[in-house]
């Protein structure tokens, strides 16, 4: 008995906020919550953006071609998405420091084990699952909990948090290369496995649902004295707006991952080193701090449906340019323009994920509608890069998944565009109990 009390406070204390002492919505603790936010998304989303750089010795090491090797990544984008469905109701139910903090420790594990690994079934493992659980059970949960402590600068906020993202690109791959080139990829990769394990630990236990002092807005679907009432999920994901929605995303994903996997090996083909590589790479995240900060804060006056919009018309036509370069002998400046735009609308994309589905479908379940969406990003972040690492294998050249993207990014737009100009009133999917 005493030991199954132990546990019970354990859990509450897990669970719970005791470590949180300000639980105001818009308070001060909120900005807590975004930069713990910010260093999630950092650790997740730039150990998975190094792959490109670990690509090349990968493929050396284990004597693999390209995709074979490209197909580690497609284990996490593919799975990583999909684990959304799980984590997203999870963080709903259970509150989600425990959920993030099992995400942290996923992915220290995985990339420690994959460290050690003497064949690249091993990496699949390893980097593979490790990272596909460490993203998974972080992004939905993290995204959705940081919308619930904000009504005000929402757009903001979760712009501030998704920079860790660009922060990421522009710390992480170069980090990487530097311990590549001094030591060897198993220390790089057991560096970012050690830092997953610290500070994601560190920033998962700051994770916590505000209290429920305010008085929550309509647009949150709860209302007061609206106790007697329930989020109907099901009609929210069969709803004309997060359907179309989900399907922008799922075209948008076909070539989104594409360039973090193989712009490095690119780089080399082209005759411009592996550098230039970790450069492009390097100004891609440098770009996405513009279009995570500056855009999504303006898209709280601009509208989310149209600032989605914009940013998927940005990464299709980013595309074209990454083509006309392979059409030309090799120009640098051209590639950094890629660059620089794909840079600017994926980061926006990701960033602008939580806040349209909060604006359109309230905040009460939006842990599970986050994890229902993410499975949009499955089938491009599957695909895309093996594709793309197979199409090289046989024709010797990018040009096709490259055009395959940008058409994608162009029907993107026309996907979102139809959703319904305005976000759902407060209780279009509440049910009488």
């Amino acid at each position: 008995m005493a030991l199954r009390q132990c546990r019970g406070v354990l859990w509450r204390n897990l669970r719970e906020v005791p470590l949180i002492p300000d639980r105001r919505v818009d308070g001060a603790w909120a900005w807590a919550v975004a930069g713990a936010t910010f260093v999630l998304m950092f650790l997740a989303y730039g150990n998975v953006y190094s792959f490109g750089v670990f690509f090349p010795v990968l493929a050396e090491a284990f004597n693999a071609d390209r995709g074979d090797t490209a197909f580690v990544f497609s284990v996490v984008g593919g799975l990583y998405s999909t684990m959304g469905i799980i984590s997203g109701p999870a963080a709903d139910r259970f509150g989600t420091r425990p959920v993030c903090l099992f995400a942290m420790l996923a992915m220290g594990a995985g990339l420690i084990y994959a460290s050690y690994a003497e064949a690249l079934w091993q990496v699949y493992l390893g980097f593979g699952l490790g990272l596909a659980f460490g993203m998974g059970f972080s992004f939905a949960p993290a995204n959705a909990d940081l919308q619930r402590w904000f009504t005000k600068r929402r757009g903001l906020a979760s712009g501030f948090a998704s920079t860790g993202v660009g922060v990421s690109i522009l710390v992480l791959p170069p980090l990487v290369a530097l311990l590549i080139d001094w030591y060897d990829w198993r220390l790089a990769m057991r560096t970012t496995g050690v830092m997953a394990l610290g500070m994601g630990t560190l920033a998962a236990l700051m994770m916590g649902d505000p209290g429920r002092t305010s008085a929550p807005l309509p647009s949150d679907n709860i209302e007061a004295g609206r106790l007697d009432h329930r989020f109907e999920l099901r009609a929210a994901l069969t709803s004309r707006g997060f359907v179309m929605c989900f399907l922008s995303s799922v075209f948008c994903c076909v070539g989104f991952f594409i360039p973090f996997v193989h712009i490095v090996p690119y780089a080399i083909d082209r005759g411009l080193g592996e550098g230039t590589g970790v450069y492009l790479l390097a100004a891609i995240g440098a770009a996405s701090l513009i279009g995570r900060l500056l855009l999504t804060a303006a898209s709280d006056r601009l509208g989310r449906r149209n600032s989605f919009a914009a940013m998927y018309f940005v990464m299709g036509a980013s595309f074209l340019l990454w083509y006309m370069d392979g059409q030309s002998e090799g120009d640098f400046a051209l590639l950094t323009i890629f660059a620089a735009l794909y840079g600017l609308g994926s980061g926006g994309y990701v960033a602008m994920i939580a806040p349209i589905l909060a604006e359109y479908f309230g905040t009460e379940k939006i842990g599970s509608v986050l994890g229902c969406f993410m499975p949009s990003v499955a089938l491009g972040g599957f695909f895309g890069p093996w594709l793309a690492g197979h199409a090289f294998d046989l024709w010797g050249s990018y040009d096709l998944p490259i055009l395959v993207s940008a058409a994608c990014g162009l029907v993107a737009v026309v996907l979102v565009m139809a959703m319904p100009a305005r976000p759902y009133s407060g209780d279009a999917f509440q049910r009488r109990i």
